[in-house]
């Protein structure tokens, strides 16, 4: 026994197939054929197809699936699932959104309106013919009710699964000796462009000059308008499976923001992460245009009060909450570096706002967990947080190491500073450099010593690298750097105190080796037994007399002429450490009982006023 028939030909600018399903399908004449149209017909329905659109009559409607862009309810948008736009013959919306049924199901639309207005490829018509002798207004809501949500949610109208889609249909709408006809009606022409578009931008998701240049030659064969162009490019580019869920998601942002008056701080961060993805993706920003224009509106946005890098470090950690769980890969290792670069500038700049960034997400996380008792986004959020730990303790290290003159060094801490730059390195090359050594060695305040230290440890860990030192050899050579940081000290604070009496000594070889073992004899009086380098001697002899021509000669000049310049020379010339001469400093403003206010608006480098010596 014969199910469906199905009828194939070409009429103007279109190519339809009618598809006929239901009870006694082989006794049925349902249509016929002139040179200027065709007509199909059954129990006070019809369907003509002529040269210049359709004309219908009877209980039916079309459908067709929803083009990106095109204007969409907003009930339909709300709903996910929903992918068809359907229309009834005689119904339409009121001013509630209310679907109001006439029986006057009788009308006619051109091509150019069909395909501008549904789908600019494929449209769908159908009528039920039955022996139903129900009002045609109730009729129509009758078929609504029983086949509408199918319609509206198979996918079998996108996938050209004709077949299928019939037998659902008859089989939705549940009535036995009811017979369907339906009609696909293909727009030749924009098909050959969308086909064509469609080839070509999957490959690669961009065009190639040729490509480019085939596409144009089917818009001058046959005319085809700009605006149609772009409709159906934006369909094939959201349909791409890796377009398709950064933009549903952002889609599902703006939804859910419907009912407020304005996005919320964690809502602006995940839009603009996901535009930053679609950026490093080659999504066209044309999508998220077009769902700003039909969700956003007049919506405001709430002001984020945050610096740059704190608005892009919360949106790429806002990459966490996304619903779709394949986005949540695209917090790839360039990421975790521009973070880890955020929380370095934040710690540079004293600025608390990336702990409060943090603060936020944690506490977002565990609202998640506590709701759905699910802790994988907790998981995910503390292995970013262990590149956080990893930077604290290096910089916290190494900033000792610079910084504090007695600061003992482990072979623990050697490893395990190894193996933090070793991880920084996974992510990129030049981060270790970039957000801990850079920084601390270009840092004003920064010893001699200290340089010296870090500048052993880097060596030291590339010598480990390569198998030519172990971590045994690098702790000794920092040890010894630390203790003579130390004996450089006591010697200078000894010498000093000398200077004051036995100047005219150290002008002679013999002088300054007497003073030298008297300071050693001192130095083992109180438990430092250990010689005195004569080179260690001459170098803190030689910082004592910079450290006095710099008193005597240079800070009354640079008070009196205002010459700042001649500080900061002096400074980086001396090879002095900065925070001892500005220490020396101050003794001698309080010496000379002057103003203090002008020793800050030395070291400010600002232009002095009026000073007194």
């Amino acid at each position: 026994m014969i199910k469906d028939l199905r009828l194939h030909g070409d009429l103007g600018p279109v190519e339809f197939f009618a598809f006929v399903s239901g009870t006694s399908v082989e006794s049925t004449y349902f249509y016929e054929e002139t040179a200027l149209h065709i007509r199909f017909f059954s129990k006070g329905n019809e369907f003509t197809i002529s040269n210049e659109g359709v004309r219908y009559k009877g209980t039916g409607g079309s459908f067709c699936e929803y083009m990106f862009g095109v204007e969409k309810a907003l009930k339909d948008m709300i709903k996910g699932e929903v992918s068809n736009r359907l229309i009834m013959f005689g119904a339409f919306l009121d001013e509630s959104e209310k679907i109001v049924f006439t029986s006057d199901t009788e009308g006619n639309e051109s091509f150019y309106r069909l395909f501008l207005q549904g789908h600019a490829v494929k449209n769908y018509y159908f009528f039920i013919s039955s022996d139903h002798r129900t009002e045609q207004k109730k009729r129509q809501e009758q078929i609504l009710r029983s086949a509408g949500k199918f319609l509206k949610r198979t996918e079998f109208v996108g996938s050209d699964k004709d077949t299928e889609l019939a037998n659902d249909f008859i089989n939705e709408l549940g009535e036995q000796k009811s017979t369907l006809f339906m009609f696909k009606i293909i727009h030749k022409e924009n098909e050959e462009f969308y086909k064509a578009f469609e080839n070509f931008y999957s490959r690669e998701r961009v065009l190639t000059p040729q490509e480019e240049l085939f596409l144009e030659g089917i818009v001058a064969r046959y005319g085809i308008d700009s605006y149609q162009q772009e409709r159906m490019k934006v369909d094939i580019m959201y349909k791409h499976s890796e377009n398709r869920c950064v933009v549903d998601e952002y889609r599902d942002i703006l939804l859910s923001s419907i009912s407020k008056e304005s996005l919320e701080q964690a809502e602006i961060a995940r839009l603009g992460r996901l535009r930053t993805l679609s950026i490093r993706n080659n999504i066209p920003s044309v999508l998220f245009d077009t769902l700003d224009e039909l969700l956003l509106g007049g919506k405001k946005l709430q002001d984020m009060k945050e610096s740059d890098y704190l608005k892009e470090a919360r949106s790429i950690l806002e990459t966490l909450f996304f619903k779709d769980p394949s986005l949540k890969k695209h917090i790839i290792n360039e990421d975790i570096v521009r973070l880890i670069k955020a929380k370095h500038k934040a710690y540079s700049q004293s600025d608390m706002g990336f702990e409060q960034v943090l603060l936020d997400v944690g506490r977002a996380c565990d609202e998640i967990a506590r709701e759905t008792n699910d802790f994988s986004i907790f998981e995910e959020f503390s292995a970013i947080l262990t590149y956080f730990d990893r930077y604290d303790n290096v910089h916290a290290l190494l900033s000792q190491i610079a910084f504090m003159e007695n600061m003992d060094f482990a072979e623990d801490s050697l490893r395990s500073l190894i193996g933090n730059k070793h991880e920084f390195d996974k992510l990129d090359k030049a981060l270790f450099d970039g957000v801990v050594i850079k920084e601390l060695l270009q840092n004003k305040y920064i010893t001699s010593y200290g340089r010296r230290k870090i500048n052993a440890i880097l060596k030291g860990m590339a010598k480990i690298s390569d198998g030519d030192a172990s971590l045994r050899d690098v702790v000794a050579e920092l040890r010894m750097i630390r203790d003579e940081e130390r004996l450089y000290h006591q010697v200078h604070s000894a010498l000093k105190e000398r200077m004051r009496s036995f100047y005219p000594r150290l002008n002679t070889k013999e002088g300054r080796a007497e003073i030298r073992e008297d300071i050693e004899r001192e130095l083992a009086e109180e438990g430092f037994a250990r010689k005195v380098p004569h080179k260690l001697f001459e170098k803190t002899l030689l910082d004592l007399r910079k450290e006095s021509f710099y008193l005597n000669h240079l800070l009354p000049i640079i008070i009196e002429k205002k010459d700042i310049n001649l500080r900061e020379d002096f400074l980086k010339n001396s090879g002095l450490d900065r925070f001892y001469i500005e220490t020396i400093e101050k003794g001698y403003f309080d010496d000379k009982g002057i103003d203090a206010a002008l020793l800050e608006q030395i070291r400010e480098g600002r232009e002095l006023l009026g000073v007194e010596n």
